[in-house]
């Protein structure tokens, strides 16, 4: 029987939708730490081989599996439990899950010891590079991942980890804006985009825009034409500063990441939020007798869409290596991402977990397919980088002002 190490938080809805991963996107505070002995932190993003760690290794091919535990690290409710104990039963080992709040405190912990694990289960793409660059992961060795063909062709070769060397993905979502659609015409949402929040003045008080300093302030870039998001451009950052600032006054505007129910229970009309948010509020937050016809989810067109992931990998000094990479082809199963997916919310980086896959299984309602982003979205996709210390500190001086009153 799995055991969970650290506190694992009960989740509200019936599918049980991951609160806490959506927690670390307001909680998470920028990395400023060092990662091993010595090893100063780097903003890399895995793209040159020079950045890249040259002390992990990949395990040889055709090991058999330690005996375990298998040692996870993980948020709070962002893995089904009964996925687990699959595992658990193929393989006739324990699985031990650590818990932790933010990215940050995965790492720093990873980082100084006071976390071993063999699996990082839920890897964010701004900090991949800084996991390889202190060879706190090591390189996979595909041959034990034959479900590998099962990812989204896209994630094959990912910006932060080129040829998927040291990760496989495990979940996605884009930004975009949720609405009630009894309350806001479908078709109006469409013709003004992102201009929706600023419109919304019918609504104040109902407004809300996410609780991230990056997405708040790309949703202000990318109204303004601006699709170079992860500039580090005074004036542009200044810009979107006073822009968002302007909701204050002219909607009242709500600073959170609570969309999830807030839409569907009707206390929030329109909101800057996350396709998975969406997808949450049809599942379980409606009051008895309002259908999941009352939710609508708009977002940019290909070409300029944030889409978010997070993925899976080994950590360099794992003590069941070769049941570690067992475990993440386990995961890139088709029916155990399925299995998964209908626990967890999150959408599974799966080919075959397409927009008609999940709607025809009933997961997701028609009128939602948006959620679902497409191949070509997926590829075409705009992605929040790493900044360094310096555009950090941009970011989050501009965004105390904001949250401040403007």
């Amino acid at each position: 029987m799995f055991a969970i190490l650290t506190h694992q938080s009960i989740n509200p809805w019936g599918n049980h939708m991951s609160s806490s991963r959506r927690d670390f996107f307001a909680r998470s505070v920028q990395l400023g730490v060092l990662l091993g002995a010595g090893v100063p932190l780097l903003q890399a993003c895995g793209g040159s081989d020079d950045k890249r760690s040259k002390v992990a290794k990949s395990i040889a091919d055709g090991l058999p599996p330690e005996k375990g535990p298998l040692r996870i690290i993980n948020y709070a409710d962002y893995v089904n439990l009964e996925v687990i104990a699959d595992f658990e039963s193929k393989y006739g080992v324990k699985v031990e899950i650590t818990t932790i709040d933010t990215d940050t405190e995965a790492t720093t912990k990873l980082a100084s010891g006071a976390i071993k694990a063999d699996v990082h289960h839920s890897m964010a793409s701004t900090s991949i590079g800084n996991l390889i660059a202190g060879g706190l992961v090591q390189p996979l060795n595909k041959s034990y991942l034959t479900n590998f063909p099962n990812v989204i062709s896209t994630f094959n070769d990912p910006w932060y980890d080129p040829g998927a060397t040291y990760s496989v993905p495990y979940t996605f979502f884009g930004t975009g804006i949720g609405y009630r659609t009894d309350r806001i015409d479908p078709a109006l949402v469409e013709a003004q985009g992102w201009d929706t929040i600023w419109n919304a003045t019918d609504f104040k008080g109902q407004v809300s825009v996410l609780d991230d300093e990056r997405e708040a302030f790309t949703m202000a870039m990318l109204r303004k034409g601006v699709t170079d998001i992860n500039t580090t451009d005074q004036k542009i950052i200044d810009q979107a500063l006073a822009d968002v600032s302007e909701l204050i006054d002219l909607v009242n505007v709500k600073v959170n990441i609570e969309a999830y129910k807030d839409i569907p229970e009707g206390t929030t009309s329109v909101a800057q939020t996350w396709s998975a948010d969406l997808i949450a509020g049809a599942a379980g937050y409606l009051p008895e007798g309002v259908t999941d016809e009352v939710l609508g989810f708009w977002h940019p067109p290909a070409g300029s869409y944030v889409v978010t992931n997070d993925s899976m990998g080994v950590l360099s000094d794992a003590q069941s290596p070769v049941l570690a990479h067992l475990y993440l082809n386990f995961l890139l199963d088709n029916e155990v991402a399925e299995k998964n997916f209908s626990w967890v919310g999150y959408l599974p980086a799966i080919a075959k977990l397409d927009a008609d896959y999940v709607i025809g299984a009933g997961y997701v309602p028609e009128h939602l397919r948006n959620c679902v982003p497409t191949n070509d979205e997926i590829a075409q996709a705009l992605y929040l980088k790493p900044l360094g210390a310096t555009g950090d500190a941009q970011y989050e001086t501009a965004w105390a002002k904001f949250t401040a009153g403007g």
